[in-house]
């Protein structure tokens, strides 16, 4: 099964969460610049910040650019300051233009932390780190 983890982040929220979820699929993590592999990857997972109830427009680019030939299924993690579900079903909505299943959502809400500024050094709470690899397993285990 190929995996792979490409992410958008702003300050390093994401990237924290992206790399305890290539943790448990054994590959690294990669900005959505990185190309995917050249074989189709079963399952993707992908995320981004949402910023005012939206996700980033980069990662919005991103995932309606993808071809359902090279990804088969997709589970989006989002971070935010508040409330994901637009942002969630943004993405969502946008994989399903591409004929792209999305599998599964996670979401973690940073109280605000990091919003503004530079890219920061991100240090997850044990819950935190627990509930994303819980997300990862699961979806790891749907295909």
């Amino acid at each position: 099964m190929t995996i792979a983890v490409r992410y958008q982040t702003r300050n390093g929220n994401t990237e924290a969460f992206a790399n305890q979820i290539a943790a448990v699929a054994g590959v690294q993590a990669e900005n959505i610049d990185t190309p995917l592999p050249a074989d189709p990857v079963d399952v993707l997972f992908v995320g981004g910040g949402t910023y005012m109830l939206r996700p980033d427009k980069t990662l919005s680019a991103y995932v309606g650019s993808l071809d359902a030939t090279k990804v088969k299924h997709i589970a989006i993690f989002t971070t935010s300051g508040g409330p994901e579900t637009p942002a969630d079903k943004s993405l969502t909505k946008l994989a399903d233009k591409q004929g792209i299943p999305v599998i599964g959502h996670f979401h973690q809400m940073m109280g605000g932390k990091g919003m503004i500024g530079a890219k920061k050094n991100v240090t997850l709470k044990p819950d935190q780190i627990q509930a994303v690899k819980t997300f990862a397993e699961s979806m790891l285990a749907h295909n």
